[in-house]
C-alpha cells in the first residue's frame, strides 16, 4: 500500500519532496526574492527586449535533476511521472522518443500562464523543471529559449 502511495504524487511539490534528497539528486530553488534581485541583471544581459520582459514575469523557479543518481531512482521517478495526474495542469507538449519522455504541463489563470511544469523522464536523463509566472501562452517560446541558454 505504501509503494503505491508513493508512486502518486499529486502536486508538483509532492515531486519535489519525493525525490530531491536522494542521494546525487541536484535541486535548486530560486525563490520570489532572489528572482527579483536577479531582474536587473537578466535585464542588463538579455539581447532581446522581449526574453527581458518575459523574465521579468518569472516568479520563482524550482529545478530537480536525477542524472548522476542510481538507476533504481531514476526508475523509480519514471514510475512516478507516468502514472503522474496533477489537479489543475493540463498537458500543453508530450513527445516520446528512444526510452524518453518529455512533457509540458501548464496552470493558468484566465487568459495568463501562472504555471510551467517541464518533466523529462528517461533512463539516462530524468528532471523536472517548475516556473511560476505571470505570462501570456505568447510568451512561452521566448522563455523556453531563455532556458535553453
Amino acid at each position: 500500500m505504501v509503494t503505491g502511495m508513493s508512486a502518486q504524487a499529486q502536486t508538483p511539490s509532492d515531486l519535489f519532496q519525493q525525490f530531491k534528497n536522494k542521494e546525487n539528486a541536484e535541486y535548486v530553488h530560486l525563490g520570489r526574492l532572489l528572482c527579483f534581485v536577479l531582474r536587473p541583471i537578466a535585464n542588463h544581459h538579455a539581447d532581446d527586449p522581449h526574453a527581458s520582459s518575459a523574465i521579468r514575469r518569472v516568479r520563482s523557479l524550482r529545478s530537480l535533476d536525477l542524472e548522476d543518481c542510481e538507476q533504481e531512482v531514476r526508475n523509480q521517478f519514471v514510475k512516478v511521472v507516468n502514472g503522474l495526474k496533477i489537479k489543475g495542469y493540463h498537458e500543453l507538449v508530450s513527445s516520446s522518443s528512444e526510452g524518453e519522455r518529455t512533457r509540458v504541463l501548464v496552470r493558468q489563470k484566465g487568459s495568463s500562464i501562472r504555471e510551467l511544469l517541464l518533466i523529462n523522464a528517461g533512463d539516462d536523463d530524468c528532471s523536472l523543471v517548475q516556473i511560476k509566472c505571470k505570462v501570456k501562452p505568447k510568451d512561452l517560446e521566448t522563455i523556453a529559449g531563455v532556458i535553453k541558454k
